[in-house]
C-alpha cells in the first residue's frame, strides 16, 4: 500500500486548495497564527472547522452535554452517601 492510499484509509486524505483573499485579511490571519504558535495552514483549517462545527450544531450540543456533566445527575440520594465504601465492597 502506498503512502497516499494509507492516508486515505485512516481518514487523513487531504487536498490542496487555492484561495484568493485580500492582502489585509491574509496579513491578519498570519498575525493571529503566530500569536497562537500555529502555521497559517493550521490556523485557516481550524477556523473553517470551527465555523462548520458551529453551523452544524456540534458546538451547541457539546456545550449542553458539558453543562449536564457539571450539574450532575439526581441519583435519588439527596446528596448523601447511602453506605460507606468499605461496606459496599466488604473490605476489612
Amino acid at each position: 500500500m502506498c503512502y497516499t492510499q494509507y492516508m486515505k484509509s485512516i481518514g487523513l486524505d487531504k487536498r490542496n486548495l487555492t484561495l484568493s483573499l485580500p492582502y489585509p485579511l491574509i496579513r491578519k490571519a498570519k498575525e493571529m497564527a503566530v500569536r497562537e504558535e500555529r502555521s497559517l495552514n493550521d490556523y485557516v483549517r481550524r477556523a473553517i472547522t470551527e465555523k462548520i462545527d458551529r453551523s452544524s450544531g456540534f458546538t451547541k450540543a457539546r456545550e449542553r452535554q458539558l453543562r449536564y456533566l457539571k450539574k450532575g445527575f439526581d441519583l435519588g440520594t439527596r446528596g448523601r452517601r447511602p453506605a460507606e465504601r468499605e461496606t459496599l465492597h466488604d473490605r476489612r
